[in-house]
């Protein structure tokens, strides 16, 4: 297996810092287990005693990691021929590709595409109609036609109550819309909505977070665009609940003399301070008889 390039840049990959501690792990052992395209047998089993030989890891761990990357966009899991394999993204812009051919399939348009959901209901271990029956919308058919029928009213395509659902996620859209607004850093829009979700704040915490980053504006920190971080990392790291510095016009500036200024300076202070060590070198010298 040839060795593979960390580039120091990932430390500042939003996409990674979306990861828990345990997800990066195993990313970064995914970056040594692929093939020399980036792919790699993406079963369960496989993929724990790859990883982790070492180690007890639970299947459901290996598959919470997994989707984790896919909703990252760090990895795409896909099938082909019925089997279950995964490709880093962006590999070849990263790793040398030395080998002619690749251990495992090509991913191309008459591959199946696996999202999160898919891979987090088992899908990973073939159980499809598990998966399907959890992701569906409609009611799942009895097999007894008798036990189906027990209440002659029920209504076999049921109508969702538009005032709970809908009206829930236009509410989050509204305020994630409002945190959008005011946070200055405008990178990842699809990565910091995946993170306001997870968090689901009503409208008081909202409330908060624009207090804080309105006052996070006025802190010196945030006057280099740089220090600023991207918003999926803020809300993750759940840094309204920080201790805010102080704004940045509670510190001194410094003046920068602009270049005619030069000429009209006083440097006798300077002048004395030169003077005095040349006598002192010259008084050295002399003493050493070099003078």
């Amino acid at each position: 297996m040839p060795n593979r390039i960390l580039k120091e840049s990932i430390c500042y990959s939003e996409n990674v810092d979306s990861l828990t501690l345990f997800q990066e792990v195993f990313f970064y052992r995914l970056i040594v287990n692929c093939d020399d395209y980036g792919r790699l047998d993406a079963r369960t089993k496989v993929l724990s005693s790859k990883l982790f030989p070492l180690r007890d890891v639970k299947d459901n761990q290996i598959k919470d990691a997994l989707a984790a990357l896919v909703d990252a966009e760090l990895v795409t899991v896909y099938e082909s021929d019925g089997h279950i394999y995964l490709q880093m993204n962006t590999w070849d812009r990263h790793q040398n590709i030395r080998a002619k051919k690749s251990k495992y399939p090509q991913l191309d348009d008459t591959c199946k595409h696996l999202n999160a959901d898919d891979i987090r209901c088992n899908h990973m271990n073939s159980d499809d109609i598990k998966c399907n029956q959890m992701n569906t919308n409609v009611p799942v058919i009895q097999s007894n036609p008798i036990q189906s029928n027990t209440n002659p009213n029920t209504n076999p395509n049921p109508i969702r109550n538009p005032s709970s659902g809908g009206r829930k996620e236009n509410a989050l859209d509204e305020l994630f819309d409002l945190f959008w607004d005011v946070y200055p850093r405008k990178e990842s829009k699809l990565n910091a909505r995946k993170a306001f979700d997870k968090i689901k704040p009503d409208r008081e915490l909202v409330e908060t977070m624009v207090q804080s980053i309105q006052k996070w504006k006025l802190s010196a920190q945030w006057q280099d665009s740089q220090f600023i971080p991207y918003p999926a990392s803020w809300l993750n790291q759940r840094r309204w609940e920080d201790e805010i510095p102080a704004p940045s016009s509670q510190q001194k500036p410094q003046r920068i003399l602009p270049a005619q200024d030069f000429q009209q300076r006083d440097y006798s202070g300077v002048e004395d301070d030169m003077m005095a060590s040349l006598a002192k070198e010259m008084a050295e010298a002399k003493r050493r008889g070099e003078v």
